[in-house]
């Protein structure tokens, strides 16, 4: 497991001695690899602090997301190397069609779609159903460790909560041969994609997207669920002539009540779109997704 990947997952484990045990089976006796995390973690704790406005002057190719990674942004719609195939196929069984991956269970794998640092997303068929889906897998070096496979199915609870028209609806999640999860599949491009191909947004594009977005966000709200990680990558557009908006990785998602959300003071989310209270490690409410709506508005805007 590599040096960065251990300290993502590190940063989110709020309790010092489960970091220490986290850390401990990580690294597995790798005595520099345990010192060059642990300077890594230092580093970010002192940093924190400094992170008391967000973060607008990164420009967007170089935005960081403080617990995942920003390639984790774009995990869902990236092409894939065949790295993430050779991974993926130690746990499928051989396919029955032609030129697709192999199955997983009663999911025919067709293709990668995407990589992020904790997880690869393919396009399948289920065979069952009869149904075009995707699939999370968690990354196979993040399997056998407890943080990952928590933040995994808090996702999966998270997202299954809400059902609702603008929410990715998840239809499924598997602990075998690999944890993953079995969501709705959206063809469409992300909000950042239409941005960086469009540029600014016509108002009655704005005002149409913004409003199924904030639809989504309310009834995630109304469940006590606060996102914590808006921002245009992870808002799915469907193809078609009656376009809706669909909100993705719930990953971050907490419960208003979530006491963990706050205990260690770490910061999660993306600081060019978090609210300042969010970027200061302070308890949040719904509020904060609804600044984090606002400057998706603005980007939208402004592109």
């Amino acid at each position: 497991m590599s040096e960065r990947t251990i300290f993502l997952q590190a940063i989110e484990i709020a309790d010092p001695a489960d970091r220490q045990a986290y850390l401990d089976q990580a690294c597995q006796g790798d005595a520099s690899l345990r010192e060059q995390v642990e300077s890594l973690l230092k580093t970010h704790e002192e940093t924190s602090q400094f992170l008391e406005t967000p973060a607008v002057s990164f420009d967007s190719a170089d935005q960081a997301t403080v617990v995942h990674d920003s390639t984790d942004d774009r995990e869902e719609r990236e092409p894939e190397t065949t790295t993430a195939e050779l991974e993926l196929k130690k746990y499928l069984d051989p396919p029955t069609r032609e030129g697709w991956l192999g199955r997983l269970g009663h999911y025919e794998i067709e293709e990668i779609l995407g990589r992020g640092a904790f997880g690869i997303v393919a396009k399948a068929f289920d065979e069952r159903l009869h149904r075009v889906v995707a699939i999370k897998m968690l990354s196979p070096e993040l399997a056998t460790t407890s943080p990952p496979r928590k933040r995994f199915l808090r996702e999966a609870r998270s997202a299954a909560a809400v059902q609702q028209e603008n929410i990715v609806a998840i239809h499924a999640v598997e602990e075998e041969p690999i944890p993953y999860l079995v969501m709705e599949y959206i063809p469409g491009p992300t909000l950042q994609q239409r941005m960086d191909t469009k540029g600014p947004l016509e108002m009655s594009e704005i005002l149409r997207i913004g409003r199924q977005i904030a639809s989504g966000l309310a009834a995630a709200h109304a469940v006590n669920l606060i996102h914590r990680d808006i921002k245009p990558s992870n808002i799915l557009l469907t193809d078609g002539p009656q376009e809706r908006v669909k909100i993705s990785d719930f990953g971050l998602a907490r419960a208003v009540d979530d006491a963990s959300m706050t205990s260690s003071g770490m910061i999660a989310g993306t600081p060019m779109y978090m609210a300042p209270e969010q970027a200061r490690g302070e308890t949040l409410d719904h509020r904060a997704d609804l600044f984090s709506l606002g400057s998706v508005l603005y980007q939208m805007a402004s592109g």
